[in-house]
Order: structure tokens, then sequence, then C-alpha cells
């Protein structure tokens, strides 16, 4: 199942010019517990999802209280880059959205 399959909200944003988060949001007990043990929401794998090295994520956060996880990853180009493709981050949450969740 895809992460955006198993979610109800993803969504992406700037965190200062250099830092991008991913917020996750599930509407159910089961779909938050299958995604917490899932391999692609941790350091590692959220690096795969956006093939860079592990040194670029920040931490993966849970948050049960709102069924949720955040994400923290460093931008590959500042938001402030000229050629950047994404300048608020708003659509930088595709390449985790479309991945396993195994």
């Amino acid at each position: 199942m895809l992460l955006r399959d198993a979610a109800s909200i993803v969504r992406s944003k700037n965190a200062g010019p250099f830092w991008l988060t991913v917020d996750v949001f599930f509407t159910d007990a089961d779909a938050f517990e299958a995604a917490q043990s899932s391999a692609l929401l941790t350091v590692a794998g959220v690096a795969a999802a956006y093939g860079v090295p592990a040194e670029s994520v920040k931490g993966v956060f849970w948050d049960e209280r709102v069924r949720g996880v955040k994400v923290s990853l460093l931008r590959w180009s500042s938001s402030s880059d000229p050629f950047c493709s994404d300048l608020f981050g708003a659509h930088l949450h595709s390449p985790l959205a479309d991945s396993e969740l195994v």
C-alpha cells in the first residue's frame, strides 16, 4: 500500500530556507500503527525515498494524540535558489507519498 492511500493528509512545506517538513495524518488507529511499524517512515526509509544521504534527514517525529508523523529533512536546494522548482516546498511530499509502506 502506498503512503498516500493509507493517510488522510500528506503535505509538505518549507521549515526555513534550507529545511523541508512533511506532515502525514491518519484517520484510524490501524493505518497509524501500520505506518509506525513500516520501514518507510524511518530516517533510512525517508532518505531512500528522496534519494538523499541519511544525514540529510533531521528526524521522524510521531504523535499518537493526532495520529500523525512529521518528517524533517534538508532541502537539496534552498528555497531562494533561482532554479528551485518548488519555492514553498508545497509539492515536495510526493516522493514520500508515492512510496510503499513496507
